[in-house]
């Protein structure tokens, strides 16, 4: 009786094939995970009334993303959001990427944002183009509200008011510059607002030129003509803002970090001053 002949096969039993084609689907479906995870970031604010987890980023009024919480810093000075960017929206963590609370803005000049009565705040983004970044100051203001690049000055005023960082300056109300940061003064004694004139309209400052708080009203009673209410601008009124004059006798141009002081309403002549001055160059 013939002994059988057994050979050997250079393939691996069928039977290897089961786990090997689950360890290769297990990967691939690890790899596509990650590839879907979305980005995680953190923003922080100097508050963070109406923000809530669950919250939406938006970018062009598009949903991109969502607050996953918020907590308190470590010195108790600003709010961190962690927040999740899509992965389809990753590109817009990066330097320079501006990141706002949106809220809803009343005013006579226009009404902004009135969706967000009813679906709530939520935070905006505008991308920046440097490097991927991970960790964000948010603005307090909309990026057009933030100040300009122009000629910044001081004002000193016994108490700040309305005004906030982001309104508008005014000439002849013309809106020529934006309010920056306000602090006390060394001793305490005052406010110190800083004030960014747009570059076109810097040659409008004069040394002689008067600063006034133009966001409160002016009440004039009299025994015949009643009574008589003034107001730059109702716009002023309700959201805060500065106006200046200059002489009809301009002096020298103002220069980078000139004080001058606030005045809490405008003298009537300085409504009338009309001076002419070349305020842009000539082509």
């Amino acid at each position: 009786m013939e002994t059988p002949e057994v050979k050997k096969s250079h393939w691996p039993s069928p039977i290897w094939l089961v786990p090997l084609l689950s360890l290769i689907v297990a990967a691939w479906l690890l790899y596509d995970q990650l590839l879907q995870r979305d980005v995680q970031i953190e923003i922080s604010f100097e508050s963070g009334s109406g923000i809530k987890s669950g919250v939406e980023l938006r970018y062009r009024g598009v949903p991109v993303g969502s607050v996953d919480e918020i907590v308190l810093s470590e010195d108790l000075k600003t709010v961190i959001v962690h927040a999740s960017l899509n992965r389809d929206a990753e590109k817009l963590a990066r330097e320079n990427s501006k990141f706002w609370i949106v809220e809803p803005e009343l005013g006579i000049a226009g009404a902004r944002n009135l969706d967000t009565l009813v679906s709530g705040k939520y935070i905006a983004v505008e991308p920046g183009d440097g490097e991927p970044e991970k960790e964000f100051s948010g603005l307090e203001t909309p990026p057009d509200q933030q100040p300009d690049l122009g000629l910044k000055i001081t004002l000193v005023a016994n108490q700040l008011g309305s005004l906030k960082k982001g309104r508008h300056i005014y000439y002849r109300d013309l809106q020529v510059g934006t309010i920056g940061e306000s602090v006390l003064s060394e001793g305490s004694r005052f406010v110190e607002i800083q004030a960014i004139i747009k570059p076109e309209y810097s040659k409008l400052v004069r040394t002689n030129s008067v600063f006034w708080n133009s966001s409160g009203l002016t009440v004039d009673v009299g025994l015949f003509k009643g009574a008589e209410v003034q107001a730059s601008s109702l716009e002023n009124l309700l959201r805060g803002g500065i106006s200046f004059a200059t002489p009809p006798e301009p002096g020298p141009l103002a220069e980078e970090g000139r004080r001058f002081p606030l005045n809490r309403q405008a003298d009537d002549e300085w409504q009338e001053w009309a001076p002419i001055m070349k305020w842009r160059e000539s082509n």
